[in-house]
């Protein structure tokens, strides 16, 4: 991933574990057949999204989120926009040769906790998914970025908050933005938002 360097600000790959969600002794949710962690109970009103659906902007996925060994809580994440940037965008950093011809895009995020847990600073397994089927994180973009402001959950994201995100790709020369995943087990059962 490229690493992008100013002495105030710092742009670092997200190091994104992927969390398996093992259907080993769980229950199905809410008779859809989704597979859930062992004793977890998806809130009333929650239908979980199939893993492998293929969605368009605006479109709402619920999933169950596992953060560690402790915390699950289920989320509902909406993809709201794609938007292309312009590497002039990062002016005032020092990319490496790589970087300096990437395409930039903009993902707008909308996540719900719908509980029962706090996801307070958890990373999100959202990933940019390019035509040579390889997947990555955002950029974390640590200080302020306007182009793409809020890259994360706020410290506090207790059931029933609710969180507007902006994830930083850089998509490498000549490779196409195919979709963007939401991965919380295997690669086949992500949720993909087809720009």
């Amino acid at each position: 991933m490229p690493t992008l360097k100013r002495p105030s600000l710092i742009v670092a790959a997200v190091v994104a574990a992927f969390l398996v969600l093992s259907a080993c002794g769980g229950s199905d949710a809410k008779d859809e057949g989704v597979p859930v962690p062992k004793g977890f109970d998806v809130p009333d009103g929650v239908t979980l999204t199939a893993g492998g659906t293929t969605l368009t902007e605006d479109e709402s996925a619920s999933v169950v989120y596992q953060v560690g060994t402790s915390a699950a809580s289920a989320i509902t994440v909406t993809v709201t926009q794609v938007a292309k940037g312009t590497i002039d965008d990062f002016k005032f950093f020092s990319l490496d040769e790589a970087s300096k011809q990437a395409s930039p895009f903009y993902v707008s995020v909308t996540v719900k906790n719908e509980g029962p847990a706090g996801l307070g600073g958890a990373a999100l397994p959202i990933y940019a998914h390019d035509d040579s089927n390889t997947i990555f994180p955002p950029n974390e973009l640590v200080g302020n970025f306007p182009p793409c402001p809020t890259p994360s959950l706020p410290a506090t994201f207790l059931p029933g908050s609710e969180a507007k995100l902006c994830l930083v790709y850089l998509v490498p020369k000549g490779k196409a933005l195919q979709s963007v995943d939401l991965q919380t087990g295997s690669a086949k059962d992500a949720i993909t938002w087809t720009p």
